[in-house]
């Protein structure tokens, strides 16, 4: 990211060469319709949010059929022509179930963004997640202060819900569990 902003390779290249290159890649990258974008370094926090995150909602998930996965597994979105790495996801679709690089039909998607990843995540990433059929839920987690967007699908719709208070929980209907925000932030600037 440079000022906010992704910005992209000059070289193309085609879904199959991009796939076989980032299981060897040393630095991750998105790819949008041929163009690659690097996905940039995180802080502890950052880190730290999406282990809790993770931990958390295995616990929470685990006498059901959803997997949880966590920063190095790709979500495909609707057009194969749209990779990207997000945070934490949940599938409970069980095509996901053999899949060992690529997640098609996630439920639930976790974003930790930083000040300069935030608009990204909230506007065109959010746009590009919109499009994938099977996503309820998009979460946006602030990474340096108690603030979340809780996006919720709603027929054809998108509602949003914001948190701002670290005893409050985040109902996700989609997976029928409540997570504590305290879990998620716990370990980090909040001092637990």
């Amino acid at each position: 990211m440079k000022n906010g902003t992704a910005t992209k390779t000059r070289r193309r290249m085609t879904v199959e060469t991009y796939i076989a290159s980032e299981e060897r890649a040393e630095v991750r990258h998105e790819y949008v319709d041929g163009q690659l974008i690097p996905m940039p370094g995180t802080t502890t926090y950052h880190n730290v949010i999406c282990g809790n995150i993770y931990i958390v909602l295995r616990s929470l998930l685990k006498n059901t059929f959803c997997k949880v996965f966590m920063e190095n597994v790709k979500v495909q979105i609707a057009s194969k022509k749209d990779y990207t790495y997000p945070d934490v996801l949940v599938t409970c679709d069980e095509r996901d179930f053999d899949k060992r690089y690529i997640i098609e039909h996630p439920s639930v998607i976790f974003e930790v963004s930083s000040p300069s990843t935030k608009v990204y995540d909230k506007t065109d990433k959010f746009i590009r997640f919109r499009k994938i059929a099977s996503l309820e839920h998009y979460v946006v987690v602030n990474s340096e202060k108690v603030d979340i967007e809780v996006y919720t699908r709603v027929g054809n719709e998108w509602t949003s819900e914001s948190f701002t208070n670290i005893i409050e929980t985040l109902e996700l209907t989609a997976l029928k569990i409540n997570l504590p925000i305290e879990a998620i932030y716990a370990e980090t600037f909040q001092g637990n």
